[in-house]
């Protein structure tokens, strides 16, 4: 029996054994997780013990250096990678709480194109011209004169001459193609004078494009191409020069214009000139040393279309439109025959000008493409009405009634528009009418002056106000001279670098607009002569044109397109007063007051 007393710790330990305090690292639970481990592999205690001397490892003095493991995880292994890598997982944009998507090809557009685009087509401008048509004495003369290229003596000078749009371009290139293509000894070169900058350009180009291996660097252009064209030895084959707008080189070189005729009109040439231009006297009142020489070139005058050929000429082309298939041979498609005679006459009785009976035709093939789209939307529109379930009629609903289609329930009226679009042929496509034609013969002759007006922009207003302010500088300084012959009591006309001139004048005054350079003033008065706003005058002492009504008006005389060609306003004073009305309306007044003319 154990004594009883102060217990002394020797006693204790001897009786009892007391549990030891439990520590934290003992209690520690160790969780391997090595992203580096294949998950597959099988657990070994080895390889526990080995990750347990990892996790805790022994103190010691000596520090065991063990060598790095590569990473075998795609995150650790780009981590340390040299060269930049495309990001495995989608990143998040900054700011912005959709993702980054892989760029795509762009869809197609949602307004696509309807049947009556390829008509359109038809009527471009710069499109194929085709089979021509109405042109077969033109054609005649033409061949005859392009004959002498395959003859012994290939030179000779052709004017073709005719007001614009009379089909003489797209008549000599297709006649000359011909004949290129059947006799390999004849090189043609065909260039457009407006893009000519100067007399050098003009020799350089024709050296390119006739292909002849004569260094330019060591002569002239101009002896080098003299060398050409007259050989002083006799050599074979000959040379085809077709120079469009040919008056253009009057603005830049007359001498290099008389060079050209005359290489062409010597014996020993060899080079046959064909030269395109609207004026009908050209080579009479700017070339007189020709004729003094006794130099005479070929004359070819086109005339303006008539009605009976502009109406075969666009009933043609639409009949190209139909089907090889097709059983009703005389339909002609998008246009009622009686729209295109409307058409034939109107344009025959202005102007003659075919382009601006494609241009009539073009905006009639809008009108009623337009009026087609409505009509089919509203049809559509109730098409989708009539699907809803309001609208449907009361009846038994069968118990075993399918759910509506996918397709069915997805229908709206922009698919059901594009399905009836898609759906429109060259045979059932409605077509121009008459009263669409009138629509569009009004606004573009005569009545619709005002109209007209009020859709120019500043820089067209600009420049028709000037030409009206010159007129009426004019009109005032004739007043006041006596009239000692009747040529003097005719008003001058301005020339278009006159009038580029008082616009420019006119517009620098205050710094009131931005002035154009010369080739874009241009292409204005070329706009406004579309529009009937200003006409070309004949003549040095030209007079205004007056106001004429549409039926009045009669064939225009031809000119030349240079800067040189005199115009005239077709409408008065009061009616560009009142087109000018809105934005810009005072620096439109103060140009056409025109007080810095004084």
């Amino acid at each position: 029996m154990p004594s009883v007393g102060k217990r002394t710790r020797s006693s204790g330990n001897n009786d009892t054994e007391l549990p030891a305090k439990r520590t934290r690292l003992q209690s520690r639970t160790l969780q391997i997780n090595d992203e580096n481990r294949d998950p597959r592999d099988s657990c070994s205690i080895d390889t526990v013990l080995e990750d347990h001397e990892a996790a805790f490892p022994a103190k010691s003095p000596l520090k065991k250096f063990a060598a790095p493991l590569t990473p075998k995880t795609p995150r650790f292994r780009d981590a340390l990678s040299d060269s930049p890598s495309t990001p495995r997982h989608r990143v998040m944009s900054v700011g912005k709480l959709s993702t980054r998507l892989t760029p795509k090809t762009p869809s197609t557009p949602a307004t696509s194109q309807t049947i009556y685009h390829l008509a359109r087509q038809m009527f471009a401008r710069g499109n194929d011209p085709g089979r021509l048509i109405g042109r077969d004495g033109e054609r005649a003369s033409l061949e005859t004169f392009l004959a002498k290229c395959t003859s012994s003596t290939p030179n000779g000078c052709l004017y073709v001459s005719g007001p614009p749009g009379t089909g003489k371009s797209a008549m000599v290139n297709a006649v000359t193609d011909e004949l290129v293509s059947k006799t390999p000894s004849v090189r043609k070169a065909y260039i457009n004078c407006m893009s000519v900058k100067s007399s050098n350009d003009l020799y350089v180009t024709l050296l390119e494009q006739l292909g002849d291996e004569i260094n330019i660097l060591e002569s002239e252009p101009a002896a080098a191409l003299q060398q050409v064209f007259i050989p002083k030895r006799k050599v074979a084959g000959a040379f085809l020069v077709v120079l469009d707008e040919i008056d253009h080189i009057l603005s830049l070189d007359l001498e290099s214009l008389y060079k050209i005729f005359e290489w062409s009109m010597q014996k020993s040439s060899r080079v046959s000139l064909v030269g395109i231009a609207n004026a009908l006297d050209l080579t009479d009142r700017f070339l007189p040393r020709l004729k003094s020489r006794n130099l005479k070139p070929e004359l070819l005058p086109f005339l303006p279309y008539s009605a009976p050929q502009i109406k075969a000429i666009v009933t043609d082309r639409l009949k190209s439109l139909m089907p090889a298939g097709s059983t009703n041979a005389g339909f002609i498609p998008f246009f009622h025959p009686a729209a295109i005679e409307l058409c034939s006459r109107k344009v025959s009785s202005q102007t003659g000008d075919l382009r601006k009976a494609y241009e009539i035709l073009r905006r009639a093939l809008d009108l009623v493409e337009a009026e087609t789209k409505r009509k089919l939307e509203e049809e559509a529109r109730q098409k989708i009405l009539q699907m809803t379930p309001s609208k449907r009629p009361l009846g038994e609903t069968p118990n075993n009634a399918a759910s509506p289609s996918k397709d069915a329930s997805r229908r709206t009226v922009p698919t059901e528009l594009a399905a009836s679009l898609q759906a429109l042929t060259v045979e059932n496509a409605p077509r121009v009418s008459i009263s669409h034609l009138n629509k569009i013969t009004a606004t573009a002759f005569g009545n619709g002056a005002s109209q007209r007006l009020k859709s120019l922009n500043l820089q067209q207003k600009a420049a028709l106000c000037s030409l009206m302010a010159i007129e009426k500088k004019n009109k005032a300084a004739v007043a006041t001279v006596s009239p000692t012959t009747p040529s003097k009591t005719r008003v001058t006309a301005p020339t278009v670098k006159n009038l580029y001139d008082t616009y420019s004048l006119l517009c620098k005054r205050d710094s009131l607009l931005h002035v154009l350079s010369s080739s874009e003033f241009r292409e204005v008065i070329g706009s406004l002569e579309t529009l009937s706003l200003i006409t070309a005058v004949d003549g040095k002492t030209g007079s205004f044109a007056l106001l004429q009504t549409p039926s009045k008006k009669g064939r225009k005389a031809t000119f030349s397109n240079g800067d040189e060609r005199r115009v005239a306003s077709c409408v008065g004073e009061k009616e560009i007063e009142q087109g000018i009305e809105g934005l810009g309306s005072d620096i439109l007044k103060s140009i056409l007051s025109g007080e810095a003319l004084d």
